[in-house]
């Protein structure tokens, strides 16, 4: 529901401030949502480009199911996850999660007692592994800059289709009103002058 509007100078003054700041805030908004466009463009190109080294990584694997079957104690034991390096980058304004590294416990391994193909395999399933929490963290970077992208797109509809034009209304309707309060008054001047003069 629209505020009541009074109808007077001080009201026109408020009403012309308000208007000013949100033509104001405007192009400061445009500008953050053409940057989460464009960041949201990057993540999902890298995402792409992720996700297909990753099926390539998961079709040479299956041709090893073999060595996975007879390895599975053993690699699951080398593979373990140590910590997931990240950290958070401001994007216009929100904290956006960046993936860097996954560490993995490094632990010691005989090269007699392990198959021959042993470092290879421990190799590609740490890729693997490394693959899937770095596309983890780009869905998790998408999600964040799309949903600042819609609260901004929000807000700039706000101002657009709502608030401004509330506001040159209300500057109509004050002005009007004034106008017509001074036209009035300007004849009541010169009917009074009249009277006067006729007396």
């Amino acid at each position: 529901m629209a505020e009541r509007i009074k109808l007077n100078k001080v009201s026109l003054r408020e009403q012309k401030l308000k208007r000013g700041m949100y033509e104001r805030f405007l192009p400061a908004l445009e500008a953050r949502k053409n940057q989460f466009l464009m960041q949201l463009a990057v993540v999902r190109k890298v995402m792409k480009d992720k996700e297909a080294a990753m099926e390539k990584l998961l079709n040479e694997i299956s041709s090893w199911s073999q060595l996975y079957n007879d390895m599975s104690k053993e690699i699951s034991y080398f593979v373990s996850i140590k910590e997931i390096k990240s950290s958070i980058k401001n994007v216009a304004g929100l904290k956006v999660p960046q993936f860097h590294e996954v560490v993995f416990e490094d632990l010691p391994y005989s090269l007699f007692v392990t198959p021959y193909s042993f470092d290879e395999v421990i190799l590609k399933t740490r890729e693997a592994i490394s693959l899937r929490e770095e596309l983890k963290m780009l869905k998790e970077q998408e999600k964040v800059l799309y949903a600042g992208f819609l609260k901004t797109s929000q807000r700039i509809n706000l101002y657009e289709q709502r608030l401004i034009p509330e506001c040159k209304e209300a500057i109509r309707k004050v002005t009007v009103y004034l106008q017509d309060q001074q036209a009035a008054s300007v004849g009541v001047a010169k009917a009074a002058k009249r009277l006067s003069g006729a007396a």
